[in-house]
């Protein structure tokens, strides 16, 4: 499971479900908007995370609407705990593999050049 805190959105839908529940709904409608419907069967939900794990959140969470996070970072390192390959990944958030390694190695690139190491 992730190592960062989930944001907003997908606390609550971790604590009415599970984490993974709400990785995958980041997943599949990140930066959106999200109707909880009052029925689980047959809903966008149902489809997304399965019937159990959309009974839970409706039991919970029914006629919300819920803004969904982006989590890009979050989700990476949910999809490489997963097995996935930092290309597969960066393909599939929209992201480049070199963003993906950057994130897995808990480095970040400086932006700006060191003028003094440079004469």
């Amino acid at each position: 499971m992730p190592d960062l805190p989930l944001p907003h959105g997908l606390t609550q839908i971790a604590e009415a479900s599970d984490a993974e529940t709400a990785l995958k709904i980041a997943l599949e409608r990140g930066g959106s908007r999200l109707r909880i419907p009052q029925k689980a069967e047959g809903s966008l939900l149902e489809q997304i995370v399965g019937i159990d794990a959309a009974r839970k959140i409706v039991k919970d969470l029914a006629d919300e609407r819920i803004d969904i996070p982006l989590a890009k970072k979050i989700v990476a390192g949910w999809l490489h705990d997963q097995g996935w390959s930092q290309e597969k990944i960066a393909v599939r958030l929209k992201i480049s593999r070199r963003t993906v390694q950057y994130w897995q190695s808990g480095q970040t690139p400086s932006r700006q050049a060191d003028l003094f190491n440079s004469l």
